[in-house]
């Protein structure tokens, strides 16, 4: 028998098994193959969205995908347990669309996985939220100030800034007319005196922000002394006369200005009584703003004069 004819005959014979041996092992080298050389695969993962508090996400989250590199047996563990991609968005957010960028960065895919991120697809998306709402509004003062003894405040308080800005979702920020201060109370002060006060803010509703947070109250404490004005003419009517025609004042309020005072600071008056013109009628006293003036005879006598 021939050398060829021996060879064509080794091939035929069993040809069968011979050719279910040869299937198997390309399939066994094709699983092998796979499972040693890297392959490049879409997996898709879990995209988690946080909102600003109090607000909340209005359209579906769109598909993402990661783009990996790695051996077949590595890859699939991506399935047991998926990439989670976790993004917060910013509590100062007032629109009703963002726009975030996705990158490998986000991307938190479990420890024992040999792969490598090539990228995130897409690379941007846009989301909707509920609608927020801006508004001023002014500051309520729970603020006391005791000065000590011998001081006293003689304006009122001062609040800077006297509005401030909320926002957040529209349903809270609607029923919003004023925003308070902590209750603060300060005693014994001896000058002017400026405070740091934070806000109030309980109670506002989720998600909703103030802006500032704090405000500054200033009162106006100063050393206060009392004088005796005395002879201060009673102003009355052209024609008519007072009994008697003048009182003495006591006058109260800041040292440094109170020194200053003479008894032309201070206005005392009577009106007279058309139709009771011998009567008793009480005083007015006005004094300069942040003076306080009180005449020591409440009431004075008064008459037309020469009896007509």
């Amino acid at each position: 028998m021939t050398r060829a004819l021996k060879l064509k005959t080794w091939i035929f014979a069993n040809w069968p098994i011979k050719l279910t041996a040869l299937v198997l092992a390309t399939v066994l080298w094709a699983v092998v193959a796979a499972q040693v050389e890297p392959i490049t695969r879409a997996v898709p993962v879990t995209l988690q969205i946080i909102p600003p508090e109090g607000r909340e996400l209005t359209s579906e989250l769109p598909p993402v995908q990661v783009v990996y590199r790695g051996i077949q047996r590595e890859l699939d563990k991506l399935y047991e347990t998926m990439p989670v991609i976790q993004k917060s968005l910013p509590d100062s957010l007032t629109g009703s669309t963002y726009t975030l960028d996705l990158t490998p960065g986000d991307l938190v895919t479990r420890e024992d996985a040999n792969v490598s991120v090539l990228e995130v697809l897409p690379r941007t998306i846009s989301v909707s939220l509920d609608d927020v709402l801006q508004r001023d509004v002014p500051v309520t003062l729970r603020v006391t100030v005791r000065p000590d003894s011998g001081f006293d405040r003689f304006d009122s308080l001062r609040v800077t800034p006297a509005s401030v800005t909320v926002r957040g979702p529209e349903p809270s920020v609607s029923q919003i007319r004023s925003v308070s201060t902590i209750r603060v109370d300060t005693s014994r002060v001896q000058s002017r005196v400026t405070l740091t006060v934070p806000l109030d803010t309980a109670g506002l509703g989720v998600g909703v922000r103030v802006d500032p947070a704090t405000v500054q109250v200033s009162a106006n404490v100063v050393p206060v002394s009392e004088r005796f004005l005395q002879g201060v003419a009673v102003n009355v009517p052209s024609n008519w006369d007072s009994n008697p025609s003048a009182v003495t004042v006591m006058v109260r309020g800041p040292a440094n200005r109170v020194v200053r005072l003479t008894r032309d600071s201070v206005q005392v008056s009577a009106r007279p009584d058309e139709a009771n013109p011998e009567a008793r009628v009480p005083l007015v006293v006005r004094a300069p703003r942040g003076i306080e003036a009180t005449a020591l005879t409440d009431s004075v006598t008064v008459g037309r004069r020469g009896g007509g």
